[in-house]
């Protein structure tokens, strides 16, 4: 007898690699208009520039990056699972301070590197 599952399998993820990523990026700039699209707790957009490209290279410092808000492996590459973030909303902020251009003391406190 075969069995029959209440609930259907779930659906893969849509990842997108190469230039289908490279077009997915500028289409969630340009959603957001270049803009920062973090939101503080008191409801304050950052709306800090973040372009796409400088010069058409891309500077982790200075332009956006694509925040997935489930995690990508989970959510995938979709306009509905991803916010444009400045580096300091995503990379700082989201990923925490060990991964930005600051360190972290023994006391659990931020320190610019030298």
């Amino acid at each position: 007898m075969k069995m029959i599952r209440a609930d259907p399998k779930p659906e893969k993820p849509i990842l997108l690699t190469g230039k289908k990523y490279t077009e997915f990026r500028r289409e969630v700039a340009k959603r957001a208009g270049e803009r920062c699209e973090a939101v503080n707790s008191g409801g304050k957009r950052c709306n800090a520039h973040a372009p796409v490209l400088i010069y058409g290279v891309f500077d982790v410092f200075n332009c956006g990056h694509v925040a997935h808000i489930v995690r990508r492996r989970k959510g995938g590459d979709v306009l509905s699972n991803v916010k444009w973030k400045c580096y300091h909303h995503h990379i700082e902020i989201e990923h925490g301070p060990q991964w930005g251009i600051r360190g972290i003391d023994e006391n659990n406190q931020n320190t610019t590197i030298a």
